[in-house]
């Protein structure tokens, strides 16, 4: 889904796009690399809560950046609601399924 929200021009990639994206209001949903650092999670997931968008999570370490075409990206933001609806469906559904496998 996210190879495809790239394909689409629906997304935007690193802090600054990301913060600036936020700021705007265009980003719908974040994508957070499991690599990122301290700092820079922080910082965005608080910049998150204040303009009520959600994140995610999501690895492994290095995969969200290389679906896009762009292995160092560790911070990825959403701007189209058709791709980040679908992604947090997806993500909720796989969380589901490993509680009931739990």
């Amino acid at each position: 889904m996210l190879g495809f929200a790239a394909r689409a021009q629906a997304c935007v990639s690193g802090y600054t796009a990301v913060e600036k994206g936020i700021r705007k209001k265009n980003i719908l949903l974040v994508i957070l690399d499991e690599e990122i650092s301290g700092n820079s999670l922080e910082k965005v997931t608080t910049m998150c809560k204040t303009f009520g968008i959600p994140w995610i999570m999501a690895g492994p370490p290095g995969e969200p950046g290389m679906r896009i075409g762009k292995p160092a990206a560790k911070m990825i933001g959403i701007t189209r609601q058709m791709f980040a609806g679908r992604m947090l469906q997806l993500t909720q559904q796989n969380a589901e399924r490993t509680e009931v496998e739990d």
